[in-house]
């Protein structure tokens, strides 16, 4: 069944230039894993099909399938235009706006886009969604136009980086489209770079598989002959001549092996002439349906996706079969072509080598015939079927697809939101990272069209450098709280300022209100009064540590705000499952509690672009330490390790504070050979983390032994450095596991352990293929997971959130 949130009278058609495409089975899978999830779906077909082979599958599909007609005279196009005028309210005025794009199309396709938005009104669907944003995203655009529908649009590579894509056409599709979905973390980085004003709303969504039609086998043991499997089109970007031109190699240096191609294409003749000039080892199978593919993959030992980028920019996505591969525990080979580095982690999930590398792919497959290869060839695919489970499921992608058609395109587009910062420790455009926690969800606000007005106690001083550019024409209300007075005092100060506060935002008007949760304040509780939806977001059990840390006056009114706070909101926001569990245990029937971890701006903070020059020409590798110096950081084992290690590394230390002095000194007194090694920069503003991360080669988060009630943090930092492309050593303590997957994204090690860190230090340090290898899957997941756009959508999603006037309300100040 669909959930319930999902079934909000949408009906989706999906828009293919050929239906049913024996080499296009994810777009099959897509459709089965929705309709399994209860959705009604209708399939429009631009080109009828010229395969003469069809995947079982095909059978499952409940869908109708209508094929677009193509009109050959102008006589049909015309009544064409006049039967949609007369069945489809408004369409001569939407028809005569689209003229300009209309008329650069193909005549046919302009054609066809009249057809289709006749065809989808008749079938009394909602939604467009096409795959490619070729041929297929063209008609779809322009039939949704033409029908008053909202469309959306999955993009490969081909459609991407083929020399004849459009790219200002291309830009116009995206910003008309309620979403953009594309296949890989590699395609999403080019969109938004591309499209940068609208980032919000392209998607990551992998294809998926149908997990039980692939199931797990460890790998048997190669004996004798080596068996090499690959499956795909005959074309360029496949790199099958490599592999052929391998498998000669090889056989003349005696390695028995045997390899099986699965395909047809327009190089079939081609590479059949080059095995028969080569005597290679090598047979074309031509094309196999699914079914007989998995009998492919059942015999092979290993699994060959040798991928390069065509002469004409045309590259492969992240080839379906390799995943079908990795999940039924075939070893795989592969070359780092666009989205395959997000499958193929090397040495944990496959062996991934440069394309074009014939060398390195001789010795992977020659490496997998080895007597003792058995073991990591069963390692390597233990751990590539936990990605595929992870990561892509067919059933998950399904109901992620239909979550973002029934997301409102724009859906705070005219909101007024009201950010709230009653914390007088916090300057809301300060360095701190609970300043750059609030600046990442104003930008996060902003970029989902939300009118986003700030109201603060602390708005940052001199020494914070104001607010950042991109923020700067925010309306900013400050009640300040002074420093000077005493602690009940300023409690109580905290208070009268939250009233002022609230009394100043129902003068401005709101639509919402988000408040991060201080101690004394009581904004979003007078506000629920005049009928404003209020979120609350908790990030630390502000009373415990307050009263531990510092000193805490009024508890008992501390207490008592938070409940009332917390059940005035609609939704309590916290940031770890241990906060989560506080505020429960601290609010009887707290009402809609869930946890939300931090994020990290992936457009901001990018991998460094010569990382990996750095690493080739021998220079020296520099780790990374970002944050406050304070106990809690632990940045005096870290500065221990630096003295006990046996690696030449260098350390940066990001950031400032009260420890500052002793940690100098604790430098100083291992020896000027340990000093020289670390270098203190000082705190920085967030508009410069990005380039402190770029000149590093990996990060550390040393956070000390902590007891149960102190690991509820979720660091910033570690966000930060997975989406830098930097791989992270981290104690294993509080929510850090949660973050860094231990051998994938980095290396976790015991807390306050100073010679188990630099023994993790100095492996990353002399490893650089391992630190590329776990770079680049951090950065994968900080995007696909943890980008604070996908936070705010964690934060409201299934919040009603109506437009609502207070009264007496008028213009903003």
């Amino acid at each position: 069944m669909l959930a319930p949130e999902l079934m909000t009278g949408r009906r989706t058609g999906y828009v293919v230039k050929v239906y049913p495409r024996f080499s296009e089975t994810f777009i099959v899978t897509e459709i089965l894993a929705r309709e399994d999830a209860g959705e009604e779906l209708t399939i429009f077909a631009l080109r009828p099909t010229t395969d003469t082979r069809f995947h079982p599958e095909i059978a499952r599909v409940q869908a109708p399938v209508h094929f677009v007609p193509r009109s050959v005279k102008l006589s049909e196009a015309w009544s064409q235009i006049a039967e949609a005028t007369a069945e489809i309210d408004g369409f001569a005025a939407r028809y005569g706006r689209l003229l300009p794009e209309l008329a650069g199309l193909d005549p046919s396709e302009a054609q066809q886009a009249v057809a289709l938005a006749i065809g989808a009104r008749r079938a009394g669907l909602t939604h467009l969604h096409a795959h490619f944003g070729s041929m297929a995203g063209r008609v779809a655009w322009m039939a949704a136009e033409l029908a008053g529908l909202e469309f959306s649009v999955t993009t490969h590579a081909k459609d991407l980086f083929h020399e004849s894509v459009d790219r200002e056409r291309l830009g116009r599709m995206l910003e008309r489209a309620h979403h953009m979905v594309t296949i890989s973390e590699f395609n999403l980085e080019y969109l938004r770079a591309a499209y940068p004003r609208l980032a919000h709303k392209v998607h990551l969504l992998y294809n998926g598989l149908e997990l039980a039609r692939f199931p797990y086998r460890d790998p048997a043991p190669t004996v004798g002959r080596l068996r090499v499997a690959a499956v795909g089109r005959l074309v360029e970007k496949k790199g099958f001549a490599h592999l052929i031109r391998v498998a000669a190699l090889l056989r003349a240096q005696g390695c028995d092996l045997e390899v099986r191609i699965a395909g047809d294409g327009e190089l079939a003749h081609d590479l059949q002439a080059r095995i028969e000039q080569t005597g290679a080892p090598v047979a074309l199978l031509g094309a196999r349906t699914q079914a007989e593919v998995r009998e492919l993959l059942d015999w092979a030992d290993v699994f060959a996706a040798p991928c390069v980028v065509g002469a004409d920019g045309n590259a492969d996505g992240l080839p379906t079969v390799l995943l079908e591969a990795m999940a039924m525990g075939v070893p795989c080979v592969a070359t780092a072509v666009t989205g395959i580095p997000e499958a193929i982690i090397d040495g944990h999930t496959g062996v991934l080598l440069e394309p074009g590398d014939d060398d390195g792919l001789a010795a992977a497959l020659r490496s997998f015939a080895a007597p003792a290869a058995a073991e990591r060839s069963v390692r390597l695919a233990r751990s590539a079927r936990a990605l595929i489970e992870e990561r892509f499921n067919a059933a998950r992608q399904g109901r992620a697809l239909a979550a973002l058609e029934s997301h409102p395109e724009d859906d705070l587009a005219g909101r007024r939101v009201a950010y709230v910062c009653v914390d007088p420790g916090i300057p809301v455009f300060g360095s701190k990272g609970a300043s750059v926690h609030v600046q990442e969800i104003i930008r996060a606000l902003r970029a989902r069209g939300a009118d986003v007005r700030l109201y603060c106690t602390r708005r940052g001083d001199t020494r914070d450098g104001g607010a950042p550019a991109d923020l700067a024409e925010i309306d900013v209300t400050e009640v300040p709280v002074e420093r000077a007075e005493a602690a009940g005092g300023r409690e109580l100060a905290q208070r009268a300022a939250a009233a002022t506060l609230a009394t100043a935002i129902r003068q401005d008007g709101a639509d919402v209100v988000l408040e991060r949760y201080s101690l004394f304040s009581t904004v979003l509780e007078d506000l629920a009064a005049d009928g404003v939806p209020g979120i609350l977001e908790v990030n630390a059990p502000l009373i415990d540590e307050q009263r531990t840390h510092r000193e805490l006056i009024h508890e008992s009114l501390a207490r008592q705000t938070l409940i009332r706070q917390v059940r005035a909101a609609r939704r309590t926001v916290c940031v770890s499952e241990p906060v989560a569990a506080w505020v429960n245990a601290s609010v009887e029937a707290a009402g809609d509690v869930r946890v939300v971890s931090n994020g990290v701006n992936t457009d901001r903070i990018r991998p460094a672009a010569d990382r990996g020059s750095r690493a080739q020409v021998g220079a020296d590798v520099e780790a990374v330490f970002v944050g406050t110096l304070k106990p809690w950081h632990g940045v005096e084992s870290l500065i221990d390790a630096v003295a006990r290690s046996a690696g030449q590394w260098r350390l940066r230390i990001v950031g400032d504070g009260p420890q500052a002095p002793a940690l100098r000194e604790r430098a100083a007194a291992h020896g000027p050979a340990t000093a020289a090694r670390i270098t203190f920069v000082g705190a920085v503003p967030p508009s410069d983390m990005c380039e402190q991360l770029a000149a590093a080669d990996l990060a550390v988060a040393p956070y000390p032994e902590a007891g149960s009630a102190e690991s509820y943090f979720s660091p910033l930092k570690i966000y930060e450095y997975l989406a830098a492309g930097l791989p992270v050593v981290g104690s294993r303590v509080g929510q850090v596991p949660n973050i860094v997957d231990d051998g994938v994204t980095g290396t976790l090690v015991p807390p306050s352990d100073a010679d188990a860190l630099a023994e993790a230090l100095d492996a990353l340090a002399a490893d650089p293929v391992r630190r590329a290898a776990m770079g680049r899957a951090g950065r994968a997941r900080a995007v696909a997971e943890h980008d604070w756009s996908r936070v705010l959508d964690s934060v409201l999603s299934g919040v009603d959130l109506p437009r609502r006037e207070l009264s007496g309300m008028g213009e903003r100040r």
